[in-house]
């Protein structure tokens, strides 16, 4: 047969390999073996006949994309561990058969495990769409079509994506997005397997703080994933009234029981014994109980607060149980979740629950919960708080991991609405997944529960085959959610886009009406002295603004930061600032000290630095669909104006009012071309071309040097040649990223970004002696013509010359504009 495959085998010295390179070397089909090594040492004791490709990790993406560089057959073997393995008779031949198709990416098999002295069967399960998650178990030995392989690479390397830990992750996301993954149901090979934990401990590595690193990259590339594939949902949850019904009882604590004598009677006491402030009850749905647990609950017959329910029906599962009793009349405005193994581990935790449903208007709040063996010691891995949550993407990565975490509580008629899945397993997954599609989901991290693990758990040691039933079934569910929020996202989109920018527009009105701070310093602009100063033949605007001086005078020295409350975070912001969700992982709030009318700001949701996302353009891309049409957006770096330097954000003004985007406008402004960009690729769905072309472009005639981007984009934005001349500014390695202030703006189908380096924060003028001094803190519509002077002395003095001086002195030289551009022009190899 023909040589079709390189194959890919971690190497550690002393590792019993040379057995399966032997039997690599005398394949038909095998054209080179390379030994991946993490250390450029040189090898002890190599096998002959291979050679050394030295990598980083095995999982990172400069891994994949070494291997995808000697990817130079038609077909690539990848063998995941450092342990023995051993091939089948036949087997590559087996493997190569399948990759014939043209469709298929991947593919994996069924093995054999050597476990404890003993040799096992290890059965793999099917792929399918909703087998997203990063711990799917396709065994060690992985075959590619080595163009899938490459393709993946050159993604990664073309959207920028770095991973240390999830490259082979988003590799297979990719393979799966563009092709078949394809499972072989056939024992081709044999392994040593050398994790030899229960299937009850090995579930909650992905909650462990010390694979946290992982996780965060995990979740990136999974989020990239959601959002190429159109399954990514915006944090847009629909408010809850929780007063629609009126109910007897605010809570109930739910326990579906079965055969559980030992057990059954402390989760009743530990129910019983919450302190609240309100009223609430207990349904124990008592699904035809053979051992006793009958009698311990008929124990409480006399005790109005516990429902005993016996149901007549025999194909109920854990999700029927809750059914049930959830529709029983009595049963109250919040479902509380108590396994009938399981404590509550303090007298507070309902008055905790609740509170929160209240506090966060959430439809569902899930808790913390502590790991116990049946007499309460803490086991591995101890307490389990999933602080992977986040409000603006928990909802999207809940379908790559495999639970949500406990105790589970929900808005009553809700759960009534959606439904329970009458299973007894994963009914609770589904219903985290079903509530985060629409609804907020509530975080409670301070411990409410005690799960016990004992002999008697139905999940503590499963076998291969039950965690496989397990598996495949949330699988499905995940398949399920994927479809379903494919055609919310589209119809978000194609429906939602042109009403949200109409309500964005009367959201920004209306909250500088209701306001007063807000609404006073709105009026207050159009008695502000204005002044014009001709800078370099372009009108400079000079605006004496004393309510500025909270963000000119503004302390941005670390200290100073950390002494105060991030001032863009939704928990410190006033009680009259309201937010709106606006692109994917941005709220949408008015800035009480406008320099312009209708000044916005635009924070990320979580409290995160300020620094330029990864997707920067297609972050703004998705603001300005939902941003009204007149607005431009700006940027301050860190140390070029921005007052928060400890929360990224974006702001927001009328363009009309930006003498920088006026002067841009002018056909007559001159621009030289660095570098076009045009693509031509075809939308599947749409069945359409679509036209990307993008011009990068240097002006020299303005006030200090400045960098171009134009966009025409019918699709995804280009980030690369943004990314290429962010990495051509100068940077120290003590900055996150090189200073700067950007200003862009959309027009029909064309995005402009103007990109203003800068090589300092702020002037000499600003901190001069008495006299000399000039309060002026440049950002970027300082740099782009609207010269913010809160001081009124200032105002009167400042002239065109000291305009000019003060440009020039925080922006970038000419001359090292120049040297950046041959520095472009030659990593570009223009």
């Amino acid at each position: 047969m023909r040589k079709t495959i390189n194959c890919f085998i971690p190497y550690e010295e002393n590792t019993a390999i040379g057995k399966a390179v032997t039997a690599l070397k005398d394949s038909s089909v095998v054209n080179k073996i390379y030994l991946l090594r993490v250390t450029e040492e040189p090898a002890l004791s190599l096998p002959s006949g291979c050679e050394i490709l030295t990598i980083d990790s095995l999982n990172s993406s400069d891994t994949i994309k070494k291997i995808a560089q000697k990817a130079n057959t038609p077909f690539t073997l990848l063998y995941t561990k450092t342990s023995p393995f051993e091939l089948g008779y036949m087997a590559l031949e087996r493997i190569v058969s399948f990759l014939q198709d043209h469709e298929t990416g991947m593919v994996y098999t069924d093995h054999y495990e050597w476990k404890e002295g003993e040799k096992k069967k290890h059965p793999a399960i099917d792929y399918q769409p909703g087998s997203v998650r990063d711990d799917f178990d396709f065994g060690s030995l992985l075959a590619f079509r080595s163009e899938y392989l490459i393709g993946a690479a050159d993604s990664m390397e073309n959207d920028c994506e770095t991973y240390q830990y999830a490259g082979l992750y988003a590799t297979r996301l990719f393979i799966a997005e563009m092709g078949k993954i394809t499972h072989i149901n056939e024992y081709l090979y044999t392994e040593v397997e050398q994790d030899n934990r229960l299937s009850g401990e090995k579930q909650f590595d992905y909650v462990n703080p010390r694979n946290r690193e992982v996780q965060i990259e995990m979740e990136q590339a999974f989020t990239r994933y959601l959002k190429r594939t159109g399954a990514y949902l915006p944090p847009n949850f629909k408010k809850v009234n929780f007063h629609t019904e009126v109910f007897a009882n605010e809570a109930s604590v739910i326990i579906p029981v079965r055969n559980r004598v030992r057990t059954i009677d402390d989760a009743i006491r530990s129910a019983l014994g919450q302190k609240t402030e309100f009223p609430f009850n207990i349904i124990i749905t008592d699904n035809h109980s053979t051992d006793g647990t009958s009698e311990v609950i008929a124990r409480y017959k006399d005790n109005p607060q516990v429902i005993h329910l016996q149901p007549e029906r025999t194909d109920l599962g854990i999700g029927g149980c809750w059914n049930l009793a959830i529709h029983h009349p009595q049963c109250g405005r919040f479902a509380i979740q108590l396994d009938s193994d399981d404590l509550y581990s303090s007298p507070q935790t309902l008055q905790t629950i609740v509170d929160t449903f209240y506090k966060e208007q959430c439809a569902m709040v899930i808790g913390t919960y502590r790991m116990t063996d049946f007499n309460l010691n803490t086991i591995a891995p101890g307490i389990i708080d999933h602080k992977e949550w986040t409000i603006s993407n928990g909802h999207n990565n809940a379908l790559r991991i495999n639970g949500l975490g406990a105790p589970r509580a929900f808005f009553t008629p809700l759960l009534r609405e959606i439904g329970v899945p009458n299973v007894s397993y994963g009914e609770d997954y589904a219903l985290g997944l079903a509530f985060s599609r629409t609804y907020k989901i509530g975080r409670i991290y301070e411990e409410l529960y005690l799960c016990r693990r004992w002999e008697g758990n139905s999940d503590a040691a499963l076998n291969i085959e039950q965690a496989n039933t397990n598996n495949h079934y949330k699988d499905s569910l995940r398949t399920h959610e994927i479809n379903i929020r494919k055609s919310y996202s589209t119809q978000y989109k194609n429906n939602n886009r042109n009403e949200r920018k109409i309500q964005n527009k009367r959201f920004i009105k209306e909250q500088f009406a209701d306001w007063k701070l807000a609404g006073d310093n709105l009026t207050a602009l159009k008695n502000v002295l204005v002044k014009q100063e001709t800078v370099c033949g372009i009108p400079f605007t000079v605006q004496h603004n004393p309510a500025r001086m909270v963000s000119t005078g503004a302390k941005v020295d670390p200290q100073s930061i950390s002494d105060r409350p991030c001032f863009l975070c939704e928990k410190n912001q006033p009680e009259e600032q309201r937010t709106r969700c606006i692109g994917y992982h941005f709220n949408l709030c008015v800035n009480p000290y406008p320099i312009l009318p209708y000044h916005i700001t635009i924070p990320h949701t979580e409290h995160h630095e300020q620094v330029l996302p990864l997707d920067f353009c297609e972050s703004i891309n998705l603001i300005f669909s939902e941003l009204p049409s007149e607005y431009a957006l700006f940027y301050n770096g860190a140390l070029c104006g921005a007052s928060a330097p400890d929360h990224l954000h974006f702001q927001g003004v009328p363009m009309e009012n930006i003498p920088l985007v006026n002067f841009y406008r002018q056909p007559d402004t001159e621009k030289t071309l660095l570098l076009s960009n045009n693509k031509v690729t075809v939308d599947e769905t749409h069945k359409k071309l679509l036209i990307n072309s993008s011009y990068l472009y240097y002006i020299n005639h303005y006030a200090c040097p400045l960098f171009s981007i134009e966009q025409y984009h019918d699709g995804k934005k280009d980030e690369s040649l943004f990314e290429n001349i962010m990495k051509a500014l100068p940077c120290s390695n003590t900055e996150p990223e090189a200073k700067v202030n950007i200003l862009a703006w959309q027009e029909d189908e064309k995005q402009t970004i103007l990109i203003i380096p800068r090589s300092k924060h702020r002037p000499e003028c600003y901190s001069a002696e008495a006299g000399k001094q000039m309060l002026v803190s440049p950002g970027t519509l300082d740099m782009a013509g609207i010269i913010v002077t809160p001081r009124k002395e200032d105002f009167e003095k400042i002239s065109a010359a000291d305009i000019r001086q003060i440009l020039q002195e925080v922006g970038l030289a000419r001359e090292d504009a120049q040297e950046i551009i041959k520095k472009y022009r030659k990593q570009n190899r223009l």
